[in-house]
């Protein structure tokens, strides 16, 4: 078990190896995302990193810290609510590797339950969890939404005809404004991130948005992050300049199969001009196009720019895994599960009657309109 950052960190190439060899893997599990959100965020003693491996290769992992939830020590991945996706690692060419990181996760110490709240179809930990040895609960999780990367048309062709003739002169408008589009270099994103938050404040003032993303350790954490990640091919940060003046920013996350948005900063100003959703998710479809992905994901949350384009909806599971024993989770896993199953109800009706009202909102408007 890795319990020091210095000894995560030095884990670097061996990790990102194991990485490129497990084939549904997110940028939320690259060693550059785990270490640098442990280092702002997890204080010292508090890793619980479990690794295996045949001779000097690592053919598992799990990148885990210890957090205390109530009376129970939980086992709690890296990354946490910043990660969109968790997982582990397990090498699908080694057939022993699973079982191996299961015997070394309970020979560490101490802890009732391991907590994975964002588990996605296909993941490795969806595979490997099964063949836990203690009880084992699953609830619905977060919605993620995602689209198939297709030539520009055929993503067109998704959408209902009238969705699909607004969003077409949207992307002509987006063309006619002459909007620089930059890729950054690695040696460029520590000076494009503070950029990058601030507009990201701007875009939000006024409204509800994660007050995590404007903390100095936040800062620290993603500059941290995104530097190896671009310098790796893991992550893409890209500035949007109009007039030379910087506009709007943005970072997307690179797996194996999926390219995802993560964060973007928005001067309000632009919306004056074009439709700003729609400059992001084109720019983010012709990049995943070059890239060869097959996906690209809104990640968490089903707000309105995202379902116009008629995504494809992923549900994400939270898996908990109890310690075998008496003890078991220690009255974790019920309450949690039920907790869970709550929460994602809750979400569920709340979309809904937003949806509702947002729809009475516009009838309403198009009533006076005609009327008028």
């Amino acid at each position: 078990m890795v319990s020091g950052h210095a000894d995560l960190d030095a884990l670097a190439g061996a990790w990102d190896d194991l990485w490129r060899r497990v084939p549904d893997a997110t940028a939320f599990q690259t060693h550059a995302w785990s270490s640098a959100w442990a280092r702002a965020y997890v204080p010292a003693g508090r890793l619980a990193v479990v690794t295996v491996w045949v001779g000097d290769t690592l053919v598992a992992a799990a990148p885990l810290h210890r957090v205390r939830r109530g009376p129970v020590t939980a086992l709690a991945p890296l990354g946490g609510p910043l990660s969109d996706s968790t997982d582990v690692l397990v090498d699908p060419r080694v057939p022993d590797a699973g079982a191996r990181l299961t015997d070394a996760l309970l020979q560490v110490p101490g802890w009732r339950v391991l907590d994975l709240p964002e588990v996605l179809p296909g993941s490795a930990a969806e595979t490997w969890a099964p063949g836990w040895p203690g009880r084992v609960r699953r609830t619905p999780s977060s919605l993620n939404l995602q689209l198939p990367v297709l030539p520009q048309a055929e993503v067109l062709a998704r959408v209902p005809a009238r969705t699909a003739g607004t969003l077409r002169r949207k992307l002509k408008k987006v063309d006619r404004a002459g909007i620089e589009r930059t890729e950054l270099t690695p040696d460029a994103v520590p000076g494009a991130v503070p950029g990058l938050i601030r507009l990201h404040e701007a875009q939000w003032a006024g409204r509800r948005g994660n007050p995590e993303h404007l903390t100095a350790r936040f800062r620290t954490f993603l500059t941290e992050s995104l530097v190896p990640m671009v310098e790796r091919g893991q992550a893409v940060v890209v500035e949007y300049r109009l007039d030379g003046r910087l506009v709007a920013s943005e970072v997307d996350l690179v797996g194996h199969r999926q390219l995802a948005y993560y964060l973007a900063g928005i001067d309000p100003s632009l919306r004056q001009h074009i439709d700003t959703s729609v400059l992001l998710v084109s720019g983010a479809l012709d990049l995943a196009r070059r890239l060869g992905l097959a996906e690209y994901s809104f990640l968490r949350g089903d707000e309105d720019y995202k379902l116009r384009w008629r995504p494809d909806h992923v549900t994400a599971e939270r898996v908990l895994l109890a310690r075998p024993g008496l003890l078991g989770s220690g009255g974790y896993l019920p309450v949690t599960a039920a907790a869970s199953a709550v929460v994602s109800l809750a979400r569920r009706l709340l979309a809904g009657r937003a949806r509702e009202v947002a729809r009475a909102v516009m009838h309403r408007v198009r009533q006076a309109r005609a009327s008028g």
